[in-house]
């Protein structure tokens, strides 16, 4: 089993904590171009695309505010999340539980990176059709 642990240690070398605190900067970073940009767009006469957040786009504060407490909240749960990874003593645990966690810490790195890429997009589509 350990040779099995060994593999995947040596395949997937473990993300670094800054690494996703680097993404965390990078992703508000993004939230608050898409404010600046969609704010722009709307005073242009553009409409907004996103379903969800269409009541509350007209209003540049209240939509901040809406998407500074979704970042809030994403923050919060996925940082939570790893926060349980790392309570667990993974050290002492079986090989197959620790692949168990690696996964979903991957899984966790994944969803950031999907999200900087989205907000990459709307910003740009942003820029385009403006």
């Amino acid at each position: 089993m350990s040779t099995i642990t060994d593999t995947i240690q040596t395949i997937l070398p473990p993300v670094k904590k800054y690494h996703r605190h680097a993404l965390w900067v990078i992703l508000g970073l993004l939230f608050g171009l898409d404010i600046i940009t969609t704010t722009f767009c709307l005073q242009l006469g553009n409409s907004e695309q996103n379903p969800f957040m269409i009541p509350f786009v007209n209003n540049p504060l209240l939509h901040g505010i809406v998407k500074i407490i979704a970042y809030v909240i994403l923050f919060l749960v996925i940082e939570r999340a790893v926060l349980f990874i790392e309570k667990q003593r993974l050290e002492k645990t079986p090989s197959l539980i620790r692949l168990n966690f690696r996964i979903l810490y991957g899984v966790i790195i994944f969803v950031l990176v999907f999200l900087i890429w989205l907000y990459l997009h709307v910003i740009a589509s942003n820029i385009v059709h403006c």
